[in-house]
């Protein structure tokens, strides 16, 4: 979830603030001056691996988009996707960057409410309807039939608001902070498939099992995924699960456009 968002005129060190959802108590000088540090510093050490400059404290993430002199800085969740944060980000300088290059930071932006207004409804993004979730529980059991009860991980989850639901969990959330990460780097529109051998068969109801599937699906053109670890030994079961995932995805959206 992005929590803050504030555009800085590097030139004068000068920001102004956006968007707070007034859940974080930051100091804006002490963030300007973490901004200016960060892009100083990130200039001294050569090209990033993209349009965003990241650091992250605790469990909040800094990122920033420069344009011209001014640096547009968000503080998120730490496992908010970050291309779909970068999308974001680019909706807005091209809705309202122009006008705030010629504007003086200095004094009072006459249009300042207005610009506030617009860039709420631009960060402003679905929530997933939880009088659903117990239907999509009921499809979660279906494709666990469906694959033999091999997955032992499955969760909901927003690209910007995080965790949603857990339906399926191994005693640690391990497994659950590795997918988020995972989420937090990919292309925010595709579905990612990762598999490994592992290092000695899993036991499961009497099945040796000796690779595991990492799944993020996502479900439809929305903000969510469902995501998770399944087991299996031949491409056959492979192939089943993967299927069966493109099913449940799908009757996650037809869920939700027919509530």
């Amino acid at each position: 979830m992005i929590h803050l968002l504030t555009v800085l005129n590097r030139q004068d060190s000068i920001g102004i603030t956006l968007y707070d959802n007034k859940e974080l108590k930051i100091q804006s000088d002490l963030l300007s001056g973490l901004v200016q540090a960060l892009m100083l510093l990130g200039e001294e050490m050569g090209p990033v691996k993209g349009a965003l400059r990241e650091a992250e404290l605790g469990k909040y993430q800094i990122s920033i988009l420069s344009v011209d002199h001014l640096a547009y800085v968000v503080v998120q969740d730490t496992y908010d996707s970050e291309p779909f944060t970068r999308k974001i980000l680019e909706n807005i300088t091209d809705e309202i960057h122009d006008e705030l290059l010629q504007s003086n930071f200095h004094m009072e932006l006459p249009n300042r409410q207005q610009l506030r207004d617009k860039v709420k409804v631009m960060l402003q993004t679905m929530k997933f309807p939880m009088d659903l979730i117990e239907h999509v529980r009921d499809a979660i059991e279906e494709f666990q039939i469906n694959i033999n009860s091999m997955a032992d991980t499955i969760l909901l989850s927003d690209l910007d608001d995080g965790v949603i639901e857990i339906f399926e969990c191994q005693k640690n959330d391990t497994i659950v902070k590795l997918l988020m990460e995972i989420l937090s780097e990919i292309p925010f529109e595709r579905h990612w498939v990762g598999q490994t051998k592992m290092s000695s068969p899993l036991k499961v109801e009497g099945l040796s099992l000796e690779n595991e599937l990492w799944f993020i699906y996502r479900i439809g053109l929305t903000d969510f995924c469902i995501m998770g670890r399944a087991y299996y030994n031949t491409m056959v079961q492979r192939d089943q699960i993967v299927s069966s995932l493109e099913v449940l995805s799908d009757n996650i959206s037809h869920l939700l456009m027919n509530g």
